[in-house]
């Protein structure tokens, strides 16, 4: 008996320390984070962006997301509105930009 609850208590460890699974309106926002950390890390100093939206495709065979972001720029007096395009990694720590 005693080994039985040992199995089952180790059994529920397992299974909540499994990473939950985002959807919808919380992907989007850690997708857009994501992507905001890497455009502070990789623009200008003194450039500004906000992140309108994104659309986003998951590929399961290679666990990641292609996503298209519309991103406002401003630096000094110019701005722009245009498209950043990437491929995130499903664990969010890898960003390779495409556009």
């Amino acid at each position: 008996m005693k080994y039985l609850l040992a199995l089952i208590f180790l059994f529920g460890i397992v299974a909540g320390c499994k990473p939950k699974v985002l959807t919808g309106k919380a992907l989007e926002s850690k997708l857009k984070s994501t992507m905001s950390n890497y455009l502070d890390s990789t623009l200008q100093p003194g450039v500004t962006f906000k992140i309108e939206d994104v659309v986003y495709y998951p590929q399961v065979n290679e666990k990641n997301y292609i996503c298209q972001f519309h991103v406002q720029m401003h630096f000094k007096s110019k701005d722009t509105l245009g498209i950043v395009a990437a491929t995130i990694s499903n664990d969010f720590l890898k960003v390779e930009r495409k556009q």
